[in-house]
């Protein structure tokens, strides 16, 4: 029996490689890089992590609970809410469903009781019609003035967070992403594995047997029942899952996206003193800002910093900052004394654009091939691990 062929060692792809894995079906999973996880990796130097962006795993998504071992990953959870800006100072807003009646200290600065009476229309909607909501083509700014949230709530929580998750300056994505994330953000929780987002990625590679895995191995061509690598050799496949970048799905499978089809976001790292106040909330940066947010990873994790100093991260969705610029915004938040800049990570292609990937996903369909990734479902950790499971079920039809 011919195996299935699966390229791309991203997480879609090594949760496609995993579930075949686990009913005794050949495959082999190819990766052009010499590291598997696409954009969820870790760096480790001087005693620092850094992954790849800002990322946070969400242990309440079932399709997580299902594909991790979530306590060998040693998770460190963030606390529910978000700090702030308000008056010239942070401000901390905490999960109403988390925090009982100590969320109520910000109204009615920031939050009226007609938002939180929106709020609570808004959890009770996603439990009895959450199909209805998550399936809602309109756009999130759309919906939002649509519901009437005060623009105070809006522009201090609502569109600052949502920009950060979306990586969208003006909320274009559907609403359906807004209820999904919604939803988490009142039910779940958000977490980092102590050795870094990369983890998780170690974690599927390791339940995966060595010699199906082929790293360092390019893809140059297609064929009916084959796959050239650039080394000239062909691997026969029984069904082929492209489980790449849509934009490297797009090249192998001569089809033109258009000119923009991701998101993107730049990600810096400092190290910073050590800090007096402790809190394990992301920093909410208004929207008249070029930073989206900033976070202290390392009271979150302590892991991702060395004794005696402390991981921040400052997140941005204009690719062409640099540090110094970055410090210069901060500073009218932070004392920004003794910040050292570390590295940043520009990633391009941070997110999908939801709807942009119609022709590939019939040009694939019309060579009997199956794509497999994020964008085929919900751009999210969780849409990458559905999407590898279902790669892996088709390709047994």
């Amino acid at each position: 029996m011919k195996p299935i062929v699966i390229v791309g060692a991203g997480i879609a792809g090594m949760q496609a490689a995993s579930h075949l894995n686990a009913q005794g079906i050949p495959f082999i999973l190819l990766e052009q890089s010499e590291q598997v996880g696409g954009r969820v990796r870790s760096d480790y130097a001087d005693g620092f992590i850094f992954d790849h962006g800002f990322q946070v795993l969400q242990s309440n998504y079932p399709s997580v609970k299902r594909s991790f071992d979530l306590h060998a990953l040693n998770l460190h959870a963030f606390d529910s809410g978000a700090k702030l800006w308000y008056q010239g100072q942070w401000a901390s807003f905490l999960n109403p469903l988390r925090a009982g009646f100590k969320f109520l200290e910000l109204v009615p600065h920031i939050i009226s009781f007609k938002d939180l009476f929106l709020l609570t229309r808004l959890w009770i909607k996603l439990q009895w019609s959450a199909n209805e909501q998550t399936n809602s083509h309109e756009s999130t700014a759309a919906m939002l003035n649509r519901w009437g949230f005060s623009d105070t709530f809006q522009s201090k929580f609502i569109r600052p967070f949502f920009r950060g998750i979306l990586l969208d300056q003006n909320l274009q994505q559907p609403a359906s992403l807004f209820f999904f994330y919604m939803r988490q953000f009142l039910e779940g929780q958000a977490a980092l594995p102590a050795n870094g987002m990369g983890e998780i990625s170690n974690q599927l590679l390791t339940s995966l047997p060595m010699d199906s895995v082929r790293l360092g191995t390019e893809i140059v061509q297609l064929g009916d029942d084959f796959v050239e690598l650039k080394s000239g050799e062909k691997i026969e496949f029984e069904r082929l899952i492209l489980a790449v970048d849509p934009r490297a799905a797009a090249k192998l499978l001569h089809v033109e996206l258009p000119h923009s089809v991701h998101l993107g976001a730049k990600t810096f790292y400092f190290s910073v003193p050590i800090r007096k106040e402790q809190d394990k909330l992301l920093h909410l940066i208004p929207g008249e800002s070029q930073l989206l947010h900033y976070c202290f990873l390392s009271q979150v994790a302590p892991t991702y910093a060395p004794a005696g100093k402390v991981l921040l991260q400052v997140t941005s969705l204009n690719l062409a900052l640099d540090e110094k610029e970055v410090l210069e915004m901060l500073a009218a938040y932070e004392d920004v004394t003794g910040f050292t800049f570390l590295r940043a990570y520009e990633i391009p292609r941070s997110l999908a654009k939801v709807g942009s990937f119609e022709a590939l996903k019939l040009a694939a369909q019309t060579n009997r091939i199956i794509l497999a990734g994020d964008y085929c479902e919900m751009p999210s950790l969780h849409g990458a691990l559905v999407s590898g499971q279902k790669a892996a079920v088709q390709s047994l039809i």
